[in-house]
């Protein structure tokens, strides 16, 4: 028998302070673009998130990436206040993608 790692069902952000980002948004772009790109709400890829996407109460999403795609997140505040920006961010595919990123045997 072999195993894998859980994606998250949900991605948690925080406000400066460490608090919950209660009704933050999270922009999704082409990476190095700005250009809108779809994130989804589940491993299905057929539902679309809003984008920007807007935190629960917690500052929580479900966000499942395009496969193949590269993206760039902007994260703000409720008041439309940059946090950060990170760019190339590209999902892990499967257990033979996350054995390949790490050098290491999931055995």
């Amino acid at each position: 028998m072999s195993a894998t790692l859980t994606p998250s069902p949900f991605m948690q952000f925080f406000d400066i302070t460490g608090v919950p980002l209660a009704g933050g948004l999270l922009y999704t772009y082409v990476a190095n673009t700005s250009t809108p790109q779809a994130t989804y709400t589940d491993a299905s890829g057929t539902i679309a998130n809003s984008n920007p996407i807007v935190l629960n109460t917690r500052g929580e999403a479900a966000v499942w990436l395009g496969m193949s795609s590269s993206y760039k997140f902007v994260l703000k505040d409720n008041a439309g206040v940059l946090i950060w920006t990170a760019d190339n961010i590209e999902g892990l595919v499967g257990a033979a993608d996350l054995a390949a990123s790490t050098g290491s045997s999931l055995r």
